[in-house]
């Protein structure tokens, strides 16, 4: 990544108008008011050019991935901005982590050729032919909603929305990110629970790769899949050692293949740190809430307490990026999360079937839009009430880091004692 900005000339034309072609190196971003396409730039006015550069559309744009394009408009370089709680938000950090220098605002589209069938292109269309799907059998915003739970898609959702998922401490559930994707790891070997554990864990691991492939593939993917993987594992194994070392591992792996990770991709940390509290923290909180029922096939007490691993763990750098504390997280997690498999899995047959006809999708599509209404309306209402959130006053990084100290050496005690008890 370091050695290709080197590479990268398109910052050279930067306040200026100028005609770009290259080949769309991404699944394009589809948004309330318009389509954002990554390029991977072949020629700037005509002359021989390296470099990335993210393109606004008009919403009504039909680009594909690895599509040859050509478009025409004033190139600029990104600025940082203000978001909520007074935090700025780095946005040519966290552009220069995806390998992007230069962005068009106003993007004109020229003309556009398709190239050659690629892997990566598949996928990429199997998963707009399953939004699609998704599209002609739900109404909005279960139709958003359901697309971000099941392949992280935000671009239908409005600021509006995407704020009473942030103060309702639900956000997660429409990002696909580790703990997202430990979720759907969750739900999976559940409904496999009465199969061999060998068979199990084949048929879980074929299932969950299956759904990464429908979520497009891309980095994102494939990060949220490894550290989902790593979390449940963990807990199905019962092994938290070896989950540990992988997480590890993985973080390495990650930080070597792009060292920006590290300073820019929110992400990352934030999938990072979660995964953490899962293995490290979650065990020894759950024997700490023997007072919450765990049944079988509703173990609230295994909900809450992940739910306040993560939250522990997850708190220090939220308050930092986004100085919003949610006072409803804890119930409103313990409330929901039971229901997100559900969705998951309806959805998905909802989305493969109208493929077929939307009349086929009926049944399912009508449990799937229930469920999302049940997850929207308690999500209003715990959002609008009176002391749901409070908003903390920006501070320094290292403060966060002086936090993390004592939390990740408490967390690694609790986790020796787990590994010198022994397992059932």
């Amino acid at each position: 990544m370091l050695w290709s900005e080197s590479k990268d000339v398109v910052p050279q034309y930067a306040g200026s108008t100028a005609v770009v072609v290259g080949t769309v190196a991404d699944d394009p971003d589809q948004r309330e008011t318009s389509v954002r396409v990554v390029i991977d730039v072949e020629t700037i006015n005509g002359a021989v050019a390296e470099g990335k550069l993210l393109a606004m559309l008009p919403r009504e744009s039909e680009v594909a991935y690895g599509e040859r394009i050509d478009v025409r408009g004033f190139i600029e370089k990104p600025q940082a901005f203000e978001v909520e709680a007074g935090r700025m938000f780095d946005y040519p950090g966290y552009l220069r982590v995806r390998g992007i220098s230069s962005v068009m605002p106003l993007a004109t589209l020229r003309s556009q050729e398709a190239t050659p069938w690629s892997a990566r292109g598949a996928l990429y269309e199997i998963k707009s032919a399953f939004e699609r799907s998704l599209e002609r059998t739900l109404h909005e915003p279960q139709g958003s909603l359901l697309e971000g739970i099941l392949l992280g898609e935000r671009g239908g959702f409005s600021t509006e929305l995407i704020q009473l998922f942030v103060i309702a401490g639900l956000i997660h559930i429409v990002v696909f990110s580790g703990s997202n994707m430990a979720i759907v790891s969750e739900g999976i070997f559940r409904a496999l629970g009465f199969l061999p554990r060998t068979v199990m864990y084949v048929v879980g691991a074929i299932a969950i790769v299956l759904f990464a492939m429908l979520a497009g593939g891309g980095a994102a993917t494939v990060r949220a899949v490894m550290m989902g993987l790593i979390a449940i594992i963990a807990r199905y194994l019962r092994r938290p050692a070896a989950a540990l070392r992988a997480l590890i591992v993985a973080a390495i792996c990650m930080v070597l293949w792009n060292p920006l990770v590290l300073l820019y991709d929110r992400g990352f940390m934030l999938s990072m740190l979660a995964t953490f509290g899962l293995i490290a923290l979650a065990p020894a909180v759950e024997k700490c809430l023997h007072f919450v029922p765990a049944w079988e096939r509703y173990n609230v007490r295994s909900i809450v307490a992940t739910t306040l691993a993560v939250e522990i763990f997850l708190l220090p750098a939220l308050l930092y990026y986004s100085g919003i504390l949610s006072f409803v997280s804890l119930p409103m997690n313990a409330f929901v999360l039971p229901l997100v498999p559900l969705v998951m899995l309806f959805g998905f047959i909802t989305g493969v079937l109208g493929l077929v006809h939307p009349l086929l999708a009926l049944v399912p599509a009508f449990i799937t839009d229930l469920l999302l209404r049940v997850i929207l309306v308690s999500t209003e209402f715990a959002a609008t009430l009176p002391f749901a959130s409070t908003l903390v006053a920006p501070f320094p990084a290292w403060v966060a880091l002086v936090v993390y100290v004592p939390l990740f050496f408490i967390a690694v005690r609790l986790y020796r004692n787990e590994l010198r008890e022994p397992t059932s």
